[in-house]
């Protein structure tokens, strides 16, 4: 199975008596339900709701390996370890593993985890040393894979995006990142309220601009994320939140944005630097 590097994401283990207990009272997911052998996403959240950062949490009996976005894993564990108290669980990170994305989830064994969502992960030594996963690992196309996971409304975040926005704006809740039946977590009661009283006032899209200059722009910098869109749909102009984007080897540049439910007819073009260039709804 060809397995592909994804530099962007890290990895840490979290181990203890009550790993379980812990990741379940802090995290959205109901991740005592993960089974060993199987993962899921989840969101760590503030108080306010807001998301720090999406995680890959992956059960391994006695513990777990967590992913995240390798520029937020780090104060994401610092953050949960503020929480630790009397808990028997130590958060670290595994410098010694990486995270890879895997072509063909069926495949998925060992050190591997499928996901609801769809792509199949596995964190492992870069040397397949005893902790590694599937042989064959190939030449980084961290794009190609991002855009792959961005077709499917997987978004690790990154500083200009973490804390900004709940996880429904996301669409964290259609990857299962989080459970509505579970109890309490940090930020749980906002979470819950915008579901059930129904407001969510932004929305996340996607677009495809084939536009080769403007996808020349954007993979030069033009637009970073974080930053605010202008989009034209129907009679509407909307500002957007770009929350990543990625190269599609085929056909331009894969925009996952933030954008207030007016949008739902479909975008017809998008400004980038004071011009507007035609995209597509995805």
């Amino acid at each position: 199975m060809t397995r592909h590097a994804l530099p962007y994401l890290a990895a840490a283990r979290v181990t203890g008596p009550d790993a379980a207990a812990f990741l379940h009272a802090q995290l959205s997911a109901d991740v005592a339900a993960i089974a060993d052998g199987e993962a899921g996403f989840a969101c760590c959240c503030s108080p306010r709701g807001q998301v720090y950062g999406l995680l890959l949490v992956c059960r391994r009996n006695p513990g777990f390996l967590v992913a995240g976005a390798a520029a937020l894993l780090p104060g994401i564990l610092q953050r949960l370890r503020l929480f630790v108290l009397r808990a028997r669980v130590e958060l670290v990170a595994a410098d010694d593993l990486a995270v890879f994305g895997l072509d063909r989830a069926a495949d998925a064994a060992g050190e591997a985890w499928t996901t609801v969502a769809g792509p199949a992960y596995a964190i492992a030594a870069p040397d397949n040393g005893p902790e590694s996963g599937p042989a064959g690992a190939s030449a980084p196309q961290p794009q190609a894979w991002k855009a792959g996971e961005l077709e499917r409304g997987i978004a690790w975040l990154g500083p200009a995006t973490s804390e900004r926005f709940i996880p429904q704006m996301l669409g964290f809740d259609r990857l299962g990142a989080v459970s509505f039946a579970k109890g309490c977590y940090p930020g749980q009661e906002v979470i819950a309220r915008a579901r059930y009283l129904g407001k969510v006032k932004r929305q996340p899209r996607r677009l495809l601009l084939d536009d080769a200059a403007a996808s020349a722009r954007l993979a030069a910098g033009g637009l970073e994320e974080g930053g605010n869109l202008r989009l034209t749909a129907g009679a509407h102009r909307l500002e957007a939140t770009l929350i990543d984007h990625a190269l599609r080897p085929a056909n331009g540049q894969l925009l996952l944005f933030v954008v207030a439910p007016e949008a739902d007819g479909g975008v017809q073009s998008v400004e980038i630097d004071g011009r507007d260039y035609r995209c597509a709804t995805i």
